[in-house]
């Protein structure tokens, strides 16, 4: 039986370890904002693509916990709401309800487990908040 050196051993050891726990590092994900501009309102609805970022793949059924928004993009920091997790249809997508009462940079903030990672990652992601758009009515139909 051949015997091996001890710093060998060490060395496996420690590369075993830097590489098992290095995807969960936040640069391993990108959280995407769909779409990043938003109107303002009560309930906005926000979307998230959660992707690895060698691979570029979508991420499915992470559970997500913690939501808010606030407006640190803007330096206010006392302005946060709370962010409500709904249930969506889209495949690596995840949906949040917010109210976004003023217009500007919002921060949606959330803990999100990734199945497959041993610690949860935080994320941020920025929206920016427009005055909604005023529907005006056409030529051919006045309102009634």
């Amino acid at each position: 039986m051949r015997r091996v050196p001890a710093s060998a051993a060490l060395a496996t050891l420690a590369l075993g370890i830097a590489f098992g726990t290095a995807r969960a590092a936040p640069t391993t994900f990108r959280f995407i904002p769909i779409p990043a501009t938003v109107e303002r309102g009560v309930a906005v609805t926000l979307k998230v693509e959660i992707r690895e970022a060698g691979q570029n793949q979508l991420i499915p059924g992470a559970e997500i916990t913690d939501a808010h928004v606030d407006r640190s993009p803007d330096g206010r920091q006392g302005e946060a709401h709370p962010a409500f997790f709904e249930p969506s249809l889209e495949y690596g997508v995840y949906r949040f309800r917010a109210d976004l009462p003023t217009d500007g940079n919002w921060a949606l903030s959330f803990i999100a487990k990734i199945f497959g990672e041993t610690q949860p990652v935080a994320a941020t992601v920025t929206y920016t908040a427009t005055e909604p758009v005023a529907v005006r009515p056409s030529a051919g139909n006045p309102p009634k």
